[in-house]
């Protein structure tokens, strides 16, 4: 099965500028369109204090998406799976019990105690990852270990804050909201790592061979793929430690751009990030105005969305492997 499409420079400068006029419709919509619409020209002090609101949650959704598709390009590079996004390391779920437990235990702030079940989630996978060697199939298989033991402490937790479990739900599923100045902070520190990711566009390459191939190449493999994936998982706890729990946004932009690009990671860091922001923005919009009166969680039109793209994944798997 291939994921590339093998286009040509003329095509992926179209459909960039496609990705680009869809962004900034989507930033025109995102400000004029809500429970109350807003004029842009000529707006009343009360019109702009709300684009102020909805200009806050479109940077917001952004970074989230840029952030989430870079993190989860690189991690699908690095373990050659490309259904693969930094919950597969169990930061998420960390994330997710440091949230239930400051709930559980009435401490804060919660997004700091999320954070660092992220992290005690990130180092309990490299643990128990590097018992008896040192192979990315470990890692992985430690991924899936610590996030069933940490789901399990979830929802026994869980069951005792019954009356909290509408908030621990939404949490969950994952809600763009607007930011505070330490909140946003968090936010551009996890675009750096995401920059440091860029970076290493050439050694991504590189580790598309095997491993042997990737040594004689002067890569130094181990140090590589530990930076790489330690950089990732740190810039996906710090998003899901505010944010809460997106799994499709990552999995979908670095696909559909690896559908697109035909050249490198340099390439699909760029288009990955635009389609990964544009995927965020639009579902955040949804969000906020499809149903009168209530907010949905951003998450929830993300996971509607990712159960299509899946559908279109496994039927372009099929017939990949038909032909």
């Amino acid at each position: 099965m291939t994921l590339l499409y093998n286009g040509t420079v003329k095509d992926e400068r179209n459909v960039l500028a496609l990705l680009l006029l869809l962004y900034v419709i989507t930033f025109f919509v995102s400000l004029s369109w809500g429970q109350v619409k807003v004029s842009l020209i000529s707006p009343t002090q009360d019109e702009l204090t709300l684009l102020y609101y909805r200009l806050n949650r479109f940077v917001t959704a952004s970074i989230v998406g840029a952030v989430l598709s870079c993190t989860a390009l690189t991690l699908q590079t690095v373990t050659r799976n490309y259904l693969v996004d930094s919950g597969l390391l169990g930061v998420n779920s960390g994330a997710v019990l440091g949230k239930v437990l400051s709930m559980f235990l009435k401490v804060g702030p919660s997004q700091l105690i999320a954070l660092a079940g992220s992290m005690i989630a990130l180092i309990a996978t490299f643990t128990l990852g590097s018992l008896g060697g040192s192979d990315i199939l470990r890692l992985v298989v430690a991924g899936v270990v610590v996030n069933s033991v940490l789901s399990s402490a979830i929802s026994l937790i869980s069951l005792y804050l019954y009356t909290s479990a509408a908030s621990v739900l939404s949490w969950t599923l994952g809600h763009i909201r607007t930011v505070s100045t330490s909140e946003l902070i968090i936010m551009v520190v996890s675009l750096v790592l995401c920059f440091v990711l860029v970076s290493r566009s050439k050694q991504l390459d590189i580790l598309t061979l095997s491993k042997e191939e990737a040594m004689s190449l002067g890569v130094n493999y181990k140090s590589e793929v530990f930076l790489l994936i330690a950089v990732s998982a740190l810039a996906g706890s710090l998003i899901s430690s505010i944010f809460g729990v997106f799994s499709f946004v990552g999995v979908a932009a670095p696909n559909m751009a690896r559908r697109i690009v035909s050249g490198g990671h340099l390439k699909l860091f760029l288009f990955s990030s635009i389609i990964g922001a544009l995927l965020m923005a639009v579902s955040d919009v949804i969000a906020r105005t499809s149903l009168a009166g209530i907010e949905i969680p951003t998450g929830l039109v993300v996971s509607f969305a990712g159960a299509v793209f899946y559908l279109y994944f496994f039927w372009s798997m099929s017939r990949d492997y038909s032909s």
